[in-house]
């Protein structure tokens, strides 16, 4: 599986003016700093984050989906692989994902829970919310509900901890 790599973008370094990333291929093509939530879970579902030009954050939250995919069918084959090596790639992904805000963020993160650990958060949730979905007698099951229920108080946690690293200037509704 890839999972794409800091140096993977021609993406050029976020102007602290405009907080919009500008392509060096075309010049200014805008697009906001940070994915909404809807850019998220389109990710966690494999809608976007496959191609070269998406937002970097979106191909990293589809690689971290993606693992956690990988990571529950090992569980379920006890010939598969060491589960190990996907953590590590994990915690890459999230390490990339943290450095990539950081060097282009307004303000500085001061809470505990980093934003690609809680893109990893939500990227588990939303496997296991699918997974319930699938797998469960009835979909009124409350298994179902309080899983898709964790997983939209994480979204809306990506929205307000989203908006106090951009800063006042960009605040982008739901």
């Amino acid at each position: 599986m890839y999972i794409p790599q800091p140096d993977d973008t021609q993406l050029s370094w976020a102007s602290g003016r405009d907080n919009v990333l500008a392509r060096r291929d075309d010049g200014f093509a805008h697009r906001p700093l940070l994915p909404d939530w809807h850019e998220l879970l389109a990710a966690f579902c494999g809608h976007i984050g496959d191609q070269s030009d998406d937002h970097p954050v979106t191909r990293w939250a589809r690689g971290l989906a993606e693992l956690h995919l990988e990571r529950n069918a090992e569980r379920g084959d006890p010939g598969a692989s060491d589960p190990s090596g996907i953590d590590e790639r994990r915690a890459q992904t999230v390490t990339f994902i943290d450095e990539w805000v950081t060097r282009r963020a307004r303000r500085r993160e001061t809470r505990g829970e980093s934003l690609g650990s809680l893109i990893d958060a939500m990227a588990a949730a939303h496997v296991r919310a699918v997974h319930l979905l699938k797998t469960v007698d009835r979909v009124s099951d409350q298994q179902v509900h309080a899983a898709w229920y964790d997983l939209a108080e994480m979204a809306a946690g990506w929205t307000d901890r989203a908006a106090n690293v951009l800063g006042a200037q960009e605040r982008r509704s739901a």
